[in-house]
């Protein structure tokens, strides 16, 4: 029906089409500009896939409307969710996230977008490919060739360039939860010690009271005895208090010296003026809805840090 050349230019032109409609929903929803998607460039490819999709799996039920609806709807949503599922697994980023929707399954893909896609599968079909089928077709092959050939090696480039976008974003997610991960263990090694040492003073306080009772009962036997015993013991707990007070001023040190570090670490990832971070803060202001099931606490605060 199409040759190899003119099925990528399909693929292209709805790619462009799906990052207009994406860009401008989610421009007006934020009520800014946003470039919207995992690429740089103007297009989405889950679009163009789905469009590529739903006309390879409707082309022989095109006079069905029902079909047409039935068959988009199914492929398009198969589509969806492997590619989100994937796209997760690789990246430790769910780039769009239908989890606050009804009937969704792990996020991926949900009835009411569903509905959507069968929705816009009869658009497609019937109203929106024949004139752009028109269109290619009556564009001699040699320039659709050449077209096709060029925007392939644009969108390769720059699918290249975001791919690597993704993986430092899901690096620098990794390296900021292990530093939350020793953050806490730091400060439940402080809350350790501080409880001991506190529960030992209070036991150093009650012990000393009840030797105080003990040398006035038997001041008269035993004094000399009862105070070596007592100076001893306040001796020792003395020395293990100030063990205690030692470790947890040394580590309260190191925490803060760690808080510090992490800080600045975060302030240097998001910085908008320093080169090797800022790719980061692009590819999380074009998909500001991202969310991660592996590292959410981390995503949540990058995004945060964006919006100061």
């Amino acid at each position: 029906m199409y040759s190899t050349t003119q099925w990528f230019l399909f693929f292209y032109i709805y790619c462009f089409f799906g990052w207009i409609w994406e860009s401008v929903y989610v421009s007006l929803r934020t009520r800014e500009w946003v470039n919207r998607g995992f690429m740089h460039g103007p297009f989405l490819p889950i679009y163009g896939s789905g469009a590529i999709v739903i006309l390879l799996s409707t082309i022989g039920v095109r006079e069905n409307i029902f079909l047409i609806y039935l068959f988009g709807m199914i492929s398009s949503t198969i589509l969806e969710y492997f590619t989100g599922d994937a796209m997760e697994r690789l990246f430790h980023v769910r780039y769009w996230d239908y989890s606050q929707h009804k009937c969704n399954l792990k996020g991926h893909i949900c009835l009411m977008v569903s509905l959507a896609w069968g929705a816009f599968s009869i658009l497609l079909v019937k109203v929106l490919h024949p004139p752009i089928e028109d269109l290619v077709m009556s564009i001699p092959l040699t320039a659709v060739d050449i077209t096709s050939f060029a925007l392939t090696i644009y969108v390769a480039v720059d699918m290249t360039v975001s791919f690597n976008e993704a993986m430092d974003l899901k690096a620098t997610l990794v390296k900021l939860a292990e530093s939350n991960e020793e953050i806490r263990k730091l400060q439940n090694r402080i809350d350790v010690v501080a409880a001991i040492a506190e529960d030992d003073i209070r036991r150093f306080k009650e012990e000393r009271a009840e030797k105080k009772k003990t040398r006035k009962e038997r001041f008269a036997e035993n004094l000399q005895e009862a105070r070596e015993r007592s100076l001893a013991h306040l001796e020792n707990l003395s020395q293990q208090i100030f063990e205690y007070f030692t470790n947890t001023e040394a580590n309260s040190a190191d925490l803060t010296e760690y808080l510090d570090r992490v800080e600045a670490e975060k302030r240097k990832i998001l910085g908008r003026t320093d080169r090797e971070y800022n790719h980061l803060a692009k590819i999380l202001r074009r998909n500001p809805g991202a969310v991660s099931k592996h590292h959410g606490e981390e995503l949540a605060s990058l995004l945060n840090m964006l919006k100061r």
